[in-house]
């Protein structure tokens, strides 16, 4: 019943992809690191949004580390976990699901890029979509790396030069199917969404 165990042909292309589209300002562009917390829902995570609001094992944590140049175009590193995505109960001890991502963003910064002001964008990008499911004893953890992408948007609003908060949604989908049939792991495409709200310190 394994799923996967580890897949390096798979992680290096991951990697490089990150590392392209990770961030790297350029001269009079602002730069920023939010830390996030919020839920994830939909697909195979279950649940609306309503109902992982109030399932603590929804809960997905992270951080992007971004930035713009003078216009409208951007990029970031973002990087999330949640911890029990498929719960613990059952034959299942524990749970999670790492994503880490590449993305570029196109956003417009009103007010400047200094100062107060509001900057709403959209995001895409590429990376890894990592899952793991440890069983009980007697049966075998479950591991899965896979290449996937993701689409989404928010709003970053400044109140100074430094400091601000964000909003923001995210949709991840993997690009291979599955090709187990049970847990979360059916046959399929694995995907799920993620709304977040953090704290942003901008440079």
């Amino acid at each position: 019943m394994t799923r996967t165990r580890f897949l390096p042909t798979l992680t290096l292309p991951v990697l490089s992809i990150i590392v392209l589209l990770a961030p790297a300002p350029p001269a009079a562009a602002d730069g920023w690191v939010s830390g996030f917390i919020g839920t994830v829902f939909g697909g195979d995570a279950g649940n609306d949004f309503a109902g992982a609001i109030e399932d603590s094992s929804k809960t997905s944590y992270g951080f992007t580390l971004g930035g713009m140049g003078g216009g409208i175009f951007g990029a970031e590193l973002d990087v999330g976990y949640t911890p029990s995505f498929y719960g613990s109960s059952g034959l299942v001890d524990s749970s999670g699901v790492l994503t880490a991502t590449g993305n570029l963003l196109l956003g417009v910064p009103i007010g400047g890029q200094s100062g107060p002001g509001i900057r709403p964008y959209g995001t895409i990008g590429l990376g890894l979509l990592r899952r793991n499911v440890n069983f009980v004893e007697g049966f075998e953890n479950v591991d899965s790396n896979d290449f996937g992408y993701t689409i989404g948007g928010g709003v970053m609003g400044f109140f100074s030069d430094v400091f601000g908060i964000r909003g923001d949604y995210r949709y991840y989908r993997n690009f291979q199917k599955d090709d187990g049939g049970f847990l979360g792991f059916d046959t399929g495409t694995f995907n799920f969404s993620r709304a977040s709200v953090g704290i942003v310190l901008r440079w």
